[in-house]
């Protein structure tokens, strides 16, 4: 089998993951594909002017961007709050530049997010710049060897295996769709060619491999180590699943609202033609001698308020008007209300004030899987967090927290004199009562106890 040999189970889903980045990347893409996503509504005319009248119906097919705006939107939810983490010493650096390439950690979190959201899949790697033997903490300074997370969209994951090693189950495989940029000898000219990285167990540690495009090996196996020498039993790379973090694909979450939301580009493509084929007015004449059009109309009719049009005794005039092709437009309302259902919450009329408990209710499934994906992001960036730890010669623990406090809690007066008096009364303390105001918006989260209290002593002198 050849390197650029795709996994089944990619094979199976990578139409689905390229209908949700193209409704994502917006209409351009979407009417680029032409009749991928909008057919011909003849299309066994195979002439010239059939190929024109589609080209102009779908020009006037307008692409909502639900799904686009959806995801927008769920990633507000979870980034309306900063993340909040504490970081070993020896990996404070990712805070800043986590792929080696400028980008932080927190932009790196926002991307496993939403590409976790379009496909249900991502991928992270843990890479290592080589170096032969130990390495001491002046060499990593002096050569600037830093472990980085390189993230992979799901399709750029085309293979992977799992294996049972000492009862426990583990990548073996993963095959790494990568672009290199290859530099013309002038200098200035580029192209991008593909590339395979190809992570391997060989005879039970990591090694890592690199094939050109036409499936052949340009190194040779590369075992990366740790920077006291030691050799890796796994390979370093985390998968990132809308239910969990296995290697099995998961369905991608929003993929449903995608499928309708290119129904509902159909639909208007139908309305649009309809309504430019007959909706406008067209003006009629009845009772005319040829006589009387070349003699008084001189072969014309000039249609305007401003125009007096001259009839003979028994003509006639007025204006077709077709009326309204409302199957169509009755689809596209159907279509945005399926959309809602399915969570594209920003499409909806919100009408009247709505309470946070109201929000939280009605969005419940909505906020359920945004938990799973936020829940498993956070998850498997620790896990990389770890990995780069133990490359760079740290194993002190990793702290990260992504916000999953979708909607302001809200508190009211009552709830807090009623906890008041039960501080007073011995049932719970202040750390309770302050724990709860926090969680009301009362109280900055970054206020401790000890911040509050010693701010009261400096003006109760208690």
């Amino acid at each position: 089998m050849p390197v650029n040999d795709p996994n089944a189970e990619y094979r199976k889903n990578l139409d689905g993951w390229t209908l949700v980045s193209d409704c994502i990347e917006g209409a351009k893409e979407v009417k680029s594909k032409g009749t991928t996503y909008l057919p011909k509504p003849n299309p066994n005319d195979t002439s010239a002017e059939n190929t024109d009248r589609y080209n102009t119906y779908k020009e006037r097919a307008n692409f909502v961007n639900f799904t686009g705006h959806t995801k927008t939107g769920l990633l507000g939810l979870v980034f309306r709050k900063d993340t909040d983490g504490d970081l070993p010493q020896a990996i404070e650096y990712l805070f800043e530049n986590a792929n080696g390439s400028g980008l932080t950690l927190d932009q790196l979190t926002r991307d496993v997010i939403g590409e976790t959201l379009e496909a249900g899949r991502y991928g992270l790697l843990v890479d290592y710049p080589t170096a032969a033997g130990a390495v001491t903490r002046a060499d990593e300074v002096a050569l600037n060897l830093r472990a980085n997370i390189l993230a992979y969209q799901a399709k750029s994951v085309i293979n992977w295996r799992t294996e049972m090693i000492g009862g426990v189950k583990k990548l073996s495989l993963v095959v790494l769709l990568e672009q290199n940029e290859v530099i013309a000898a002038d200098g200035f000219m580029s192209q991008v060619e593909d590339q395979y990285r190809v992570l391997r167990l060989t005879d039970g540690y990591y090694t890592v491999q690199t094939y050109n495009k036409d499936g052949e090996a340009i190194t040779e196996e590369i075992e990366p180590r740790k920077s006291d020498g030691g050799r890796w039993d796994t390979i370093p790379f985390a998968f990132v699943g809308a239910q969990n973090n296995d290697e099995s694909v998961d369905k991608a979450p929003l993929i449903d609202i995608a499928e309708v939301n290119v129904a509902h580009y159909r639909n208007s493509a139908d309305y649009e033609d309809s309504s430019f084929m007959v909706g406008q007015p067209t003006p009629f004449v009845t009772g005319l001698s040829q006589s009387w059009v070349d003699g008084v109309l001189k072969g014309g009719v000039v249609i305007g308020s401003r125009q007096m049009l001259l009839l003979p005794e028994g003509g006639n005039a007025g204006l077709i008007q077709a009326n309204p092709n409302q199957m169509p437009e009755r689809g596209m309302e159907m279509k945005e209300a399926q959309m809602v259902m399915l969570g594209a919450r920003l499409i909806m009329d919100n009408k009247g004030v709505e309470t946070a408990e109201a929000a939280r209710i009605r969005y419940s499934g909505q906020n359920s899987l945004l938990g799973l994906v936020v829940g498993n992001s956070e998850s498997a960036l620790i896990q990389c967090m770890g990995w780069a730890g133990e490359f760079m010669g740290s194993s002190e623990e990793v702290t990260y927290k992504i916000n999953r406090e979708f909607y302001d809690a809200t508190i009211d007066p009552q709830s807090i004199m009623a906890q008041i008096q039960l501080v007073d009364r011995g049932v719970i303390a202040d750390t309770d009562l302050r724990t709860n105001l926090r969680k009301g918006g009362l109280i900055e989260a970054g206020r401790t106890d000890e911040d509050i209290e010693g701010e009261a002593e400096d003006i109760t002198g208690f």
